[in-house]
């Protein structure tokens, strides 16, 4: 009974921090407000230096393809619906396509307003967050910008970087998660040498106590590093963190079911004893008789 209800409130709280590191709260609206009116303002940068270039080197067709385009980034900046950053917190990244709502950043706005939406789909698909940049080499969207009066620097220039806030019950998440997992990982060390040596039987409930909680806390900051970006090792520090979280908890789980054994076994051996334990009245006659009680016990 005592283990059923031990593994049932590890289970409860693994369930309630499992739950709370995976709540991805919204950031308030004035931030998307901010991140809006962060956005415009750069669009109104872009805007006013595409306007002010010297055009002198374009042809005709060129310069009425970039007239177009400026217009038509001016309107995309006007409506203000732009992608969103779900996937890293407190960084800059861009997205070429909103991947649950669909919209499009401005390059590729532009892109798929002139009639190229395949370039759109091919570099989403290779790599959603890529800087534009980094497609000198793609020779579809170099044609693309010489056919539009565009040069690749201008290009980088129009595109934007998302960026998501960082709410302060993240904060305090993570914070709470650098606190705890130093004791964690050394509660879960310090409980898994003690139950291989000297609590192999179990008989300290305290150790295995702390064995169960300090392993399945371990292994949830295991599998929180595992895929956290921190570093290029983040998933094997992770699986390691979580294989010693598992030993800690399964030799703690051991040693509550090895001291149950015993326990019964114990209470067993004293019921055998008991019930081979026989009592008779003694009673012995003559000139002095007397009376007593004889006690037999079988072993």
């Amino acid at each position: 009974m005592q283990l059923t209800r031990l593994i049932a409130s590890a289970a409860v709280a693994v369930t309630t921090i499992a739950v709370v590191g995976g709540f991805r709260p919204t950031p308030p609206r004035d931030a998307e407000f901010t991140e809006i009116r962060r956005i415009r303002i750069h669009f109104d940068s872009v805007l006013a230096d595409l306007s002010a270039k010297d055009l002198s080197t374009l042809s005709d067709a060129q310069r009425a393809q970039r007239a177009a385009v400026i217009t038509t980034l001016r309107t995309y900046r006007d409506r203000g619906v732009f992608p969103h950053n779900y996937d890293f917190p407190g960084q800059a990244v861009p997205y070429f396509v909103d991947r649950k709502t669909g919209t499009l950043c401005a390059v590729a706005h532009l892109l798929a307003s002139t009639g190229r939406r395949d370039i759109v789909d091919r570099v989403s698909k290779a790599d959603n967050n890529v800087l534009v940049r980094q497609l000198a080499g793609d020779t579809a969207l170099s044609a693309w910008l010489s056919a539009n009066g565009l040069t690749l620097e201008e290009a980088a220039h129009i595109q934007v970087p998302y960026t998501r806030p960082v709410s302060n019950a993240e904060v305090a998440r993570e914070v709470a998660l650098v606190i705890v997992s130093p004791f964690a990982l050394a509660g879960s060390a310090i409980t898994s040498i003690s139950n291989l040596r000297g609590n192999s039987d179990g008989h300290r409930r305290w150790v295995n106590a702390i064995g169960i909680a300090s392993g399945l806390t371990t292994v949830l900051v295991g599998a929180r590093v595992a895929v956290s970006d921190i570093s290029g090792d983040a998933p094997s520090i992770g699986g390691a963190l979580a294989a010693i979280g598992t030993t800690s908890t399964a030799l703690s789980v051991r040693g509550i079911r090895r001291h149950r054994s015993i326990a019964e076994s114990q209470r067993e051996a004293a019921k055998r004893a008991i019930a081979q334990t026989t009592m008779a009245p003694i009673v012995t006659l003559g000139s002095h008789p007397t009376a007593g009680v004889g006690v037999s016990m079988k072993f």
